[in-house]
């Protein structure tokens, strides 16, 4: 029997004074299943963009001629001012993290760890900046404005629909893309949406979120409830609760099976709002921002709109919030009056 590893970076096993118990030679279908566990710790495109930025240390660890794993610290911090200026600072943490998790999961001294590692990295950050670009909010005007293009075919319906309830649920776009009609429940004042998983909650508790039926347009109740009946007239069978909300829409105006992806929602809203004239360029990201800041400027409580976006902390609701209302909010305003 082999011993099997399937961690989210290269396994590679090194005699080091740390390692002090002997790694077991266990069945390959129980190796398997316990790295299928792991994977399953990390949501898919954590996974990913470990794999990627491995990759990426290990063609400039094998260029430059030096060990990858186990890393020295004056490897790593050469490997970081090597990209700086090339990559965000961001990007660059992301990348310690992916090394640094490498050394944790082979069980050897982790180098990101060190003093000098720490300091060069503080360095950066202090020499480009920290500040993230950042998907723009889509407010409710703009959101207005895009919705008054939509045409009432097949496409304009589910894009009017899956913009509504983004927004009004402040949906992450793997979220709406994962969305079935049984996770959609009816309720007098409007529809009580269940996240069945989403990038906080990767053990799939679920969350559930109301949408207000509107007395006046645009309704994402309404809205919803148009598209079903447009999928349903089309193929009745694409309703059933296992079934995806958004689906792919052909050319000749029919339906086609199987889930939209989270790129295809993100390029709904870039295209859609961009078609609508909107001098911004949005994208999927910026529905879910753009309630939490049509929230703020409304004085809606961060209490409540937690309670609609699932943040566990008001740190990262403020960041959302941005600039949005800064004039308004200003210590100075009417002070000289």
């Amino acid at each position: 029997m082999n011993t099997q590893h399937h961690d989210i970076v290269p396994y590679q096993s090194h005699d080091t004074a740390e390692v002090s118990v002997q790694v077991p030679v266990l069945p390959s279908e129980l190796t398997d299943k316990v790295a299928d566990l792991r994977r399953a710790s990390k949501a898919e495109n954590t996974q990913k963009a470990y794999q990627s930025d491995w990759a990426k240390w290990s063609r400039w660890c094998q260029g430059n001629e030096v060990v990858a794993l186990p890393a020295h610290a004056d490897t790593v911090s050469a490997f970081l001012a090597d990209q700086a200026g090339v990559c965000k600072v961001a990007t660059l943490a992301r990348y310690l993290a992916t090394i640094s998790k490498a050394h944790q999961v082979a069980g050897m001294a982790n180098p990101c760890r060190e003093t000098k590692v720490r300091d060069t990295m503080s360095g950066l950050r202090k020499t480009y900046g920290v500040k993230q670009a950042e998907a723009p909010g889509l407010l409710a005007e703009g959101l207005k404005i895009t919705l008054d293009t939509l045409s009432g075919d097949l496409s304009g319906l589910r894009d009017k629909a899956l913009l509504l309830v983004g927004w009004s649920c402040a949906l992450r776009r793997s979220e709406l893309a994962g969305l079935t009609w049984g996770d959609i429940v009816h309720d007098p004042d409007g529809l009580i949406i269940t996240r069945a998983k989403s990038k906080t909650d990767q053990e799939g508790r679920g969350m559930s979120v109301g949408i207000a039926r509107e007395t006046v347009a645009p309704c994402p109740v309404k809205a919803l409830q148009a598209w079903r009946e447009a999928v349903a007239s089309a193929d009745p069978d694409a309703v059933g609760d296992d079934r995806p909300v958004f689906v792919q829409v052909t050319r000749w105006g029919t339906v086609k099976p199987g889930h939209l992806t989270g790129h295809a929602v993100a390029q709904i809203v870039t295209r859609r709002t961009g078609e609508a004239g909107l001098p911004v360029r949005y994208q999927g990201h910026s529905l879910r921002k753009g309630l939490i800041q049509q929230a703020k400027l409304a004085g809606v409580s961060d209490s409540q709109v937690m309670a609609t976006t699932g943040h566990r902390s008001v740190t990262m609701l403020v960041r959302y919030q941005s600039d949005v209302g800064l004039v308004s909010r200003s210590a100075s305003r009417g002070l000289l009056a």
